[in-house]
């Protein structure tokens, strides 16, 4: 890789050595030749996970590609000669520009070249490569098979190592930076931008890659509720506001949440019932966010504790990494090294209002006992 003059986040070249080895593990376990790994700009960073993992590199915009053979040197097609040069400084894989941007045309030379046209070939992932890339290369390479290997990316990502923790408690730093400014900005009178633009500035500032995907409204209860609109409006705050956000930094590809509401003066009781159930749903899956439980099982006790309460709970976890919110299956093992989310979205339907989304929230990594919390701001309401 070519020396910079500025510094950005990136990992060791031994993290790659890790995850190449693991990745041609669990592809000898599925007696699979060769990966073909699409990535697109989309969902902040989402739809590009998987070459990021691979190759240290986040695209810019449209989509680009990786082939993964199991014997043989990786190869990542840019889009341009601007994202060829931009590649080359990080990549950890060598990279082509692509000719004409025919990708089709690009991957089935690479995969003849191996000589891998009659081998199986997977795909990480489906969700990502768009449909004509699939059938051009159905098309291009008739005697190859082609198989969903999603699993595989998605198998060795749900664990982070050391190095990519450290990521993820920056990010953990870097939301509280936010969280601080916004609290600072928010004031009766104050226009509803400045209060999202002190917080989105103080992230960049810390080093948080721009933008960030933080989900921020304002007004008073129930008429707004927690229904988030991303970004400010044009209103002022006004006594009676309730501010709720989504602080969601990326620091190197790793995301973390933060919600912690902020109320310009006395809540409504209302409001205030809705936030204690909450912190009930909060505690009781930091109690259970342990090795060896389920997300299912998880999920499941909060919803019925959320339902003795005459609420509904949507969603208690996500699992952040590379993307905003990675699927996983809901029989997923927890495992020390995993990381979520852990905010309640509950809505109140008894009433036909359907108020709800997310009151407070923490970032916590799985460990052998008692998760870690990734926030060191306090567990509680803010009143100005």
């Amino acid at each position: 890789m070519k020396k910079m003059a500025w510094e950005i986040a990136l990992f060791p070249i031994e993290e790659k050595m890790r995850r190449h080895k693991a990745i041609c593990e669990l592809m000898a376990f599925r007696k699979i030749d060769c990966l073909l790994i699409p990535g697109t700009h989309s969902n902040y960073g989402a739809g590009r996970a998987n070459i990021r993992y691979v190759s240290n590199y986040a695209q810019w915009y449209d989509d680009e590609y990786i082939t993964f053979p199991l014997e043989g040197e990786p190869l990542l097609f840019a889009w341009s000669s601007a994202h060829y040069d931009w590649a080359t400084r990080i990549s950890w894989i060598p990279v082509k520009l692509s000719s004409e941007r025919d990708y089709i045309k690009d991957i089935a030379h690479e995969i003849k070249r191996l000589g891998l046209e009659t081998k199986i070939l997977g795909i990480v992932d489906m969700r990502v490569m768009p449909a004509f890339t699939y059938v051009g290369l159905i098309k291009e390479l008739p005697h190859a098979t082609f198989v969903d290997a999603t699993d595989i990316l998605l198998t060795l990502r749900l664990v982070k190592s050391p190095k990519e923790l450290d990521f993820v408690r920056k990010a953990g730093e870097i939301a509280d930076i936010g969280f601080k400014a916004m609290l600072e900005a928010a004031e009766v009178g104050a226009p509803d931008r400045n209060v999202w633009t002190a917080c989105e500035s103080a992230l960049v500032r810390a080093g948080a890659e721009p933008p960030s995907f933080t989900l921020y409204c304002s007004g008073p209860w129930p008429e707004k509720g927690v229904g988030f609109v991303y970004g400010p409006m044009d209103r002022r705050l006004e006594k009676g506001d309730i501010i709720f956000n989504e602080i969601t930094p990326c620091y190197g590809g790793y995301w973390i949440q933060l919600c912690r509401a902020i109320v310009l003066g006395e809540p409504s009781d209302d409001f205030k019932r809705a936030y204690e159930v909450q912190v009930e749903v909060y505690r009781l899956a930091e109690e259970e966010l342990r090795k060896g439980n389920t997300v299912f099982e998880l999920e499941k006790k909060a919803q019925e504790l959320a339902a003795k309460k005459g609420y509904y709970l949507k969603i208690t976890l996500q699992h952040m990494g590379l993307q905003i919110t990675e699927r996983i299956p809901a029989n997923t093992i927890l495992r020390p090294g995993m990381y979520f989310v852990n905010h309640p979205w509950t809505e109140f339907p008894m009433d036909k209002r359907e108020v709800g989304g997310h009151i407070i929230g923490d970032t916590l990594i799985v460990r052998d006992g008692a998760p870690e919390h990734l926030s060191q701001i306090p567990f509680q309401l803010f009143k100005k």
